[in-house]
């Protein structure tokens, strides 16, 4: 159990930076959000923070102060130069869940960490937003112990409802009609499939993808102009062999073989943000199509 008087700085909102928010308020700790620029940062900025606010049911950022040398837990976020007396991520090399398999996704998802570090056992919803948020092609695949692949899909999909204001069963019928498309599309001499025209990638492509679990290779147009490749669901050898292609082509990669996914930025084009702990920005693996 970590001291009373440590404060939890966090990174970009999804599902379950949520839940770790309001697991911290039942346990009275206090929490605030990583900002830049006097907005709560994006997972695009997370790394790069100046500041801190703390953002109510309003979505209005306040400014907050951290005292200087006071005892912080990071939490998907770096604030400059300041030195966290615990981290909890698993994005980037060193991260404690960086190397966590799907059987040890509690250990590996920062919801997971936090809980660890408060000495609370999970629920049986906070077992499925770990394993989604952590190795989700992995958890529809059944193996996240404990975590139900249709209870993850209900949750993943209401989820999604909320946030896009699509019904229910159209987000379901979406992820379902994804997976059929993407076995339809399965390569066995690559062992993927492939959307690479981003107009011809379904709505709820990724999703799909790792519900059918199937490796798939797509690219999506970011609204800045900046065209994105993805891989998500293969094994860690697919993985580094997807990166180290880009590399090699000299274009901005991120990922993390052991979760399963990698990306990287056309020739010519900058990735979004700026680098952070000595790499690129790692963009959280979360119910988005890029």
């Amino acid at each position: 159990m970590i001291d009373k008087d440590w404060t939890f700085i966090l990174g970009a909102q999804d599902p379950e930076m949520r839940e770790i928010e309001r697991v911290l308020d039942a346990e009275h700790r206090p929490w605030m959000h990583a900002a830049r620029k006097g907005r709560r940062c994006t997972a695009a900025n997370a790394y790069s923070a100046d500041g801190v606010v703390q953002v109510g049911l309003d979505k209005i950022p306040r400014p907050r102060v951290l005292p200087p040398k006071a005892p912080t837990v990071f939490v998907e976020c770096q604030l400059g130069d300041w030195d966290p007396m615990a981290r909890v991520d698993h994005h980037n090399p060193g991260d404690p869940g960086y190397e966590a398999a799907p059987e040890d996704y509690l250990q590996g998802s920062s919801l997971g960490q936090v809980l660890m570090l408060l000495e609370r056992e999970p629920t049986d919803t906070q077992r499925l937003l770990a394993a989604s948020d952590h190795c989700l092609t992995a958890a529809y695949q059944g193996r996240c112990p404990g975590v139900d692949p249709h209870d993850l899909l209900f949750l993943r999909a209401s989820w999604q409802a909320k946030m896009s204001g699509r019904t229910l069963s159209d987000v379901v019928e979406g992820i379902l009609d994804a997976a059929k498309r993407v076995r339809a599309h399965h390569d066995s001499e690559f062992g993927e499939s492939r959307f690479l025209d981003p107009t011809e990638a379904p709505l709820d492509l990724a999703e799909g993808a790792a519900y059918a679990g199937l490796p798939v290779r797509y690219r999506a147009l970011l609204p800045e102009g900046v065209l994105k490749e993805m891989f998500k669901g293969g094994t860690p050898e697919t993985v580094e062999a997807f990166m180290a292609e880009h590399r090699a082509a000299g274009r901005p990669v991120y990922g993390n073989p052991y979760r399963g996914y990698a990306g990287a930025y056309w020739p010519g084009r900058s990735a979004p943000g700026t680098p952070h702990r000595g790499g690129p920005i790692q963009p959280r693996e979360g119910l988005t199509r890029s």
